[in-house]
């Protein structure tokens, strides 16, 4: 049965361009546009007093985001402080696309886990180029991608550097497990896996607040995406399951959410549990396709997404999605792949 998606209802207003909402005592909510269907990322932004400000991921690297934060430095809480932490959920753009401007303008630490960290230097080195594509170009021609779409995912993936300030010189790595003093706030980092690297959430058990950053969304589910270059027996997707599993298990249900898209919401548990349904869904729906016959990964997203019009920046996300859940079915062996005329093959086992 697909999962049925549930009206959560505001709690706080919701902050306008260039102005912040007070969701706790010192805890400030702003949200930033984007420029393209995920219309939105959420930025939060922590007072500690005499320790000064903490900011919690920074939106896109664009003109209109920029003016944003200027607007917002001139005025409280921001104003005539001191930022001290710039803290980044992941490497994303809409997360960290502004990191090395922020860290320009204010001189505050910049904390980050290690695997996001190298993924922001292996994407932004000019000199890591040609090995990037060396590693997907082959993936997206085995994938079945015809040359002209191929060369335009290539450019999305190369892209990264044209889309982010130039990063900070140096972070100060933090892992998962660990705690961090946010805002004069104890947070324990929850690391999160298969959407990126090493994701970070935030978890402060004595005010009951989660900054969930993409792990867990109100509205929508977040791209759980295969990609080239990593270890062998690497599965996004089962990955994934198992970080909402852990996060069901570590964080109480009651807890106010604080997600990066969408609006602060209660009902942590059931919301994990509504997220993993939907993955089912999907995988059900995947052998739904592959029973119509043996098809290659891009094949296979066509009939997994028929429901959507892919433009072109959606592709990129729904093939790396679709590869995701046919990799998790091939490990526990509902699946099988074979490689014929420099493509791979899928079918449902028999």
């Amino acid at each position: 049965m697909k999962p049925q998606k549930k009206n959560y209802p505001p709690i706080f207003p919701q902050p306008a361009a260039a102005e912040v909402t007070q969701i706790a005592d010192g805890f400030y909510w702003a949200r930033f546009s984007l420029p393209f269907a995920l219309d939105h990322v959420n930025v939060w932004l922590l007072d500690g007093g005499e320790d000064g400000i903490s900011i919690i991921d920074s939106g896109f690297n664009d003109a209109p985001t920029i003016a944003q934060w200027e607007a917002l430095f001139a005025a409280a809480p921001l104003k005539g402080r001191a930022v001290e932490n710039l803290f980044f959920t992941h490497f994303h753009p809409d997360h960290f696309g502004l990191a090395g401007w922020l860290h320009n303008k204010t001189g505050a630490r910049v904390q980050m886990t290690p695997g996001e960290w190298r993924m922001v230097q292996s994407l932004t080195d000019a000199d890591n180029v040609e090995r990037l594509e060396q590693l997907y170009r082959p993936y997206y021609n085995h994938a079945g991608v015809a040359e002209d779409v191929l060369e335009k995912l290539l450019n999305r993936r190369m892209g990264y550097r044209s889309v982010i300030h130039p990063p900070p010189p140096s972070i100060e790595t933090v892992h998962p497990a660990q705690t961090v003093i946010l805002g004069g706030r104890a947070w324990r980092i929850i690391g999160g896996y298969g959407h990126s690297p090493e994701h970070a959430s935030l978890y402060c058990a004595e005010e009951k607040l989660f900054i969930a950053g993409d792990m867990v969304l109100p509205f929508i589910t977040p791209n759980i995406s295969y990609f080239p270059g990593n270890a062998p027996g690497h599965d996004p997707v089962n990955l994934y399951m198992e970080t909402l599993e852990a996060i069901r298990a570590e964080v109480p249900d009651d807890v106010l959410v604080l997600p990066s898209h969408g609006i602060p919401f209660r009902g942590l548990h059931e919301r994990v549990e509504d997220i993993l349904a939907h993955h089912h869904h999907r995988l059900d729906k995947l052998s739904q396709v592959l029973a119509e016959g043996p098809q290659t990964g891009y094949a296979a997203m066509q009939g997994l997404f028929a429901h959507r019009q892919l433009k072109s920046g959606d592709v990129f996300f729904a093939l790396g999605e679709t590869i995701a859940h046919l990799v998790y079915e091939v490990r526990r062996g509902n699946v099988v792949e074979k490689f014929e005329e420099n493509k791979i093959i899928y079918q449902r086992a028999s």
